[in-house]
């Protein structure tokens, strides 16, 4: 996006457009998508280490990668993308991937921590849990991909990056988590990038 005043100049002296990010917010960073948050220590990310067990839709104990907000955080966390691949074939029925959302996120901890994108910038407010009981019903936001069963040859897929380019805001409080429709044991890696700005 440009803005539409000309009071910038460019090196040959003629007047420029000043680019403004995505909040009508000078741009002065440069670079891609995320260059200007990931430079101001908003950005972060997170993945599992390690495949995980998943439970079966919004069920109360949820098992996979949940993205949690803490009460009194502060901060609103903008979805940016997700991430998911089965590392071995589905042992079970086939299963759909999605994500989810609800609060009631006060057993959560900080089972992973969040990486900040920018090197040594501040560490998240967020609290990432493999295995937590949320005390309210979830609900299914969106669906994404099915990961058929067969042999390891056959229920292999290419895993699915879902760019949701900020759409999805988890306020404080809540939590964004994946949705599986069958329990796999041992199956998927999931991964989150998101932004924290002030609430």
């Amino acid at each position: 996006m440009y803005g539409k005043v000309g009071v910038q100049t460019l090196s040959n002296g003629s007047p420029g457009p000043l680019r403004l990010d995505q909040r009508g917010n000078l741009n002065d960073s440069g670079g891609g998508r995320y260059t200007e948050a990931t430079l101001a220590g908003r950005m972060f990310a997170v993945a599992n280490q390690a495949v995980v067990n998943v439970t079966v839709g919004v069920a109360a104990i949820n098992t996979g990668l949940a993205l949690c907000n803490p009460v009194g955080s502060g901060k609103n966390f903008i979805i940016h993308e997700f991430g998911c691949v089965n590392e071995i074939a589905v042992p079970t029925a086939a299963c759909t991937i999605g994500i989810m959302t609800g609060g009631g996120v006060s057993a959560a901890t900080k089972v992973i921590v969040a990486r900040n994108r920018l090197s040594g910038g501040p560490a998240s407010v967020a609290n990432v849990d493999s295995a937590v009981t949320f005390t309210e019903d979830a609900v299914i936001e969106q669906v994404f991909r099915v990961f058929h069963t067969g042999l390891i040859s056959g229920g292999l897929g290419s895993g699915l990056y879902v760019k949701l380019d900020g759409s999805l805001v988890i306020t404080p409080g809540f939590h964004v988590s994946p949705y599986a429709s069958a329990i796999n044991d041992a199956t998927f890696m999931f991964s989150w990038l998101w932004e924290e700005v002030d609430a």
